[in-house]
């Protein structure tokens, strides 16, 4: 073959890569791909590759001795803090959700590949205009060695041409009539478009070929003054799309152990559960194509972070080459694909600046303050935007959050992090009324449950104090913020168990407000995301689904405040409940409506229906009966059933308590298995209880089980839960509490 190369699809970080003894290539970025041509270094028989390694701690440690003054990083936890200066997954050098591990070696398998002409390295599909008649597309591809040759383009879309390839690259303007467009979750078909490329010789010799997806759709970010701020508005093919979902980590703290099924299972969860969006977080990874192509399949819309995170960031031209080598392998991979909304120059980086005391914290002054700023600027608003519009139209902004948590004006203005209850002093209630444009953060903590707690502790050690629950929490406030707010909630937890209960209840409970308060809030408000989805091992976070994939009470709850028609609650300051019928729908539909109220033996007390007519985008506060005369001042279950615009039935039931919960006594909960299928891994659980159960938690001490539904009312009587498991479950194992 005319060319033999070494491929590494990702080294983490640094290494020298010697074949033979001869020194081939060095490697300073995780976050792309190295490829080194070995042909004029191969030997017929046995060779040897070495590669040697550097720590980056050691690498760059005489450099950060030498330095005049360090660049902030408060989550690098080391005392030689060099985070700023490696490209690599922030998060591994420790997080308040994350213990530090910082790997070296290879993520991904390295190759040998031997090949004539040249090897596609990359694409980028751009849609340059959309029209009802026709869309124009800009299709490139990069390639592995540059000839100045042509070479023939085959398309089952778009037909053959002959192009010259010129600078590494393949240019081809094309065209779709009458294009079907790509839609969000819930707004529409997320149609794909599926082609294939072969590259041929002009003789006709087949150089490399790839199968490709396109999706037709225009994203737009709007940020202007209105009546209340400056908006922040996702606006997909000119439509604006409030905006459910959270924030994604990555899944394990060794990205080679991230399979693509664990990134399917995860995507699929977020569609499950009402997701229309997720935020890839600055301080992870750029995520593998099965991430990418899963969202644009299922219409799920991706906030993309470029991956920095909480720290400030060198802007010299080494730093900045190494950067840029980095985002042209990454913004045409990304870009290319439909579900791509917004690229985010990194998380929190401005903020920490303006308002985390660093300047105080590492002595930074003067024309050293002045050179952080310039270095931001070079990074964030010049080297980072210049390159996202070489290869895509998507929006670009600099920094998330863009206005501060704190006095009221700050809520008005673009995208918003809120942490006034976790990092301030703020009531849980302020959840549902400190409201920014566009919530990009916001969050409570909870222990995770026992199946994953038995994964690195035995029950001698599940004590807030033990040294190992505390080696796993990492927040500098944690326990602590749990245990006031869940005491001030459901009261002062007995025992660990009641504290690792109370702690996922009182964590719902705080999103949920968020939730309510911001889909309420629509069109002043225009996206919720919530910190965080998922975790990199097992520990107490701010995640609603655990190391193992187990939803914890929050993600329940989320899938009932995401529905795309929902039944909200709001309460007032004297604690009274109001409810909300609420679609972002396009579609008008009649909605038929039936709720049911109960005593808390089940003695039905009053129900009734309302027929309501959805015209599009619309919030309707419900007059219900429930609310007036004597009900009003008693105990009672709400059960609300009703239809969305998809004819799919749904149901929520709320709880109104006047007496203290702690007044309430029940018997026991009956457990039993009634059916398990090993082959589908999906069984029934029947649950009989004589008593009114409130958010009834059905756990396992040491099987993890994904049931249907948890954390539920349950009024007096027999109930069947339906689950999911990988074997069938011992019925003396699993537990459950209730309020």
């Amino acid at each position: 073959k005319e060319r033999i190369e070494i491929q590494f699809p990702a080294v983490d970080t640094y290494a020298e890569i010697y074949l033979n003894d001869s020194l081939i290539g060095l490697t300073q970025n995780n976050f792309r791909p190295y490829y080194f041509s070995i042909k004029d270094k191969v030997k017929l028989g046995e060779n040897i590759i070495r590669m040697v390694f550097y720590p980056p701690v050691l690498y760059h440690r005489e450099e950060y001795l030498s330095q005049s003054y360090h660049l902030p990083a408060p989550n690098d936890v080391d005392t030689v803090a060099i985070a700023p200066l490696v490209r690599k997954p922030q998060y591994q050098f420790g997080w308040d959700w994350s213990l530090r591990m910082n790997t070296i070696g290879l993520i991904k398998p390295a190759k040998v590949v031997a090949y004539d002409n040249f090897r596609i390295r990359n694409k980028n599909i751009r849609v340059d205009e959309i029209t009802m008649d026709e869309a124009k597309i800009s299709l490139e591809l990069f390639c592995s060695v540059s000839s100045n040759t042509q070479y023939i383009w085959e398309s089952k879309l778009f037909g053959t041409d002959t192009l010259l390839e010129e600078g590494g690259k393949l240019i081809r303007n094309v065209s779709i009539d009458k294009p079907r467009l790509w839609w969000p979750r819930g707004q529409g078909e997320q149609f794909l478009y599926k082609d294939k490329w072969v590259l041929r010789t002009m003789s006709g010799t087949v150089v490399d070929s790839m199968n490709v997806h396109i999706g037709v759709r225009k994203t737009e970010l709007v940020m202007q003054p209105d009546q209340w701020g400056t908006s922040y508005e996702i606006k997909v093919n000119g439509r604006l799309i409030f905006c459910k979902g959270a924030d994604y980590i990555p899944q394990d703290i060794f990205i080679s152990r991230i399979t693509d099924r664990k990134i399917i299972e995860m995507v699929a969860t977020m569609a499950e559960s009402n997701f229309n969006m997720v935020r890839v977080w600055g301080g992870g990874y750029y995520p593998n194509e099965v991430f990418y192509n899963t969202c644009d399949s299922l219409g799920i819309m991706v906030w993309q972070d470029f991956m920095f995170a909480c720290s400030m960031y060198p802007g010299d031209p080494d730093y900045l080459t190494n950067v840029k080598e980095e985002l042209d392998y990454q913004i045409p991979r990304i870009a290319s694909h439909p579900s791509l909304t917004l690229f985010n120059g990194n998380n929190e980086v401005d903020v920490a600046w303006k308002n985390w005391g660093f300047q105080i914290r590492y002595n930074i002054h003067g024309k050293d303050a002045k050179e952080v700023e310039e270095n931001y600027n070079r990074l964030f608003k010049q080297l980072i935007p210049s390159s996202v519009s070489m290869f895509t139209n998507s929006p670009y902004v600099h920094t998330s959050p863009l206005s501060n948590w704190g006095k009221d004006e700050f809520y008005n203005h673009g995208s918003q992090h809120y942490w006034g209850v976790w990092h301030g002093k703020d009531p849980i209630e302020d959840f549902g009324k400190k409201i920014g444009r566009f919530n990009a953060e916001y969050g409570f903590q909870s222990f995770p449950e026992f199946s994953t707690l038995s994964t690195f502790s035995d029950q001698t050690q599940w004590d807030l104090d033990n040294a190992v629950m505390k080696h796993h929490q990492k927040s500098y406030v944690g326990n602590g913020m749990i245990l006031k707010h869940a005491t001030i909630l459901y009261g002062k937890p007995c025992d660990f168990k009641d504290f690792v209960y109370k702690s996922q209840l009182t964590q719902a409970e705080a999103v949920g407000m968020a939730i309510s308060g911001h889909r309420l809030d629509f069109p002043r408000c225009t996206g919720t995301l919530y910190w965080q989805l998922n975790d990199c091992w097992p520990a107490p976070t701010w995640s609603s689904i655990d190391y193992f994939g187990n939803w914890k009470a929050l993600q329940y709850r989320v899938k009932q405040d995401y529905e795309d028609v929902a039944i909200l609650e709001k309460k007032n300051e004297k604690g009274e409940s109001s409810f909300y019928l609420l679609s972002d729908q396009r579609d008008t539909f009649m909605c038929e409506l039936y709720y049911k109220v109960y005593d808390l033996n089940g003695k039905l007390l009053m129900e009734n229906n309302i027929s309501q007519l959805i015209k599009g985008v619309e919030i309707s506060q419900l007059c219900l009966q429930v609310l007036e005369g004597k009900i009003s001042r008693s105990n009672y279950v709400i059960e609300f059933t009703w239809r969305n615009n998809r004819g799919e039935s749904l149901k929520r039931t709320f709880v109104h308590l006047v007496r203290d919960y702690k007044m309430l006594t029940y018997k026991d909960v009956d457990i039993s298995l009634v059916a398990y299928d090993p082959v589908t891994r999906k069984g029934v659980l029947k649950v009989k209880n004589d008593r009114f159960a409130r958010n009834l938690w059905l756990f396992s001490l040491v099987q993890p089980l994904h049931l249907k539904e948890n954390f539920m009312h349950l009024l007096p009587g027999v109930h069947l839960i339906e689950f999911e498991a990988d074997k069938r479950p011992e019925i003396s194992l699993i537990e459950a509490r209730w309020l």
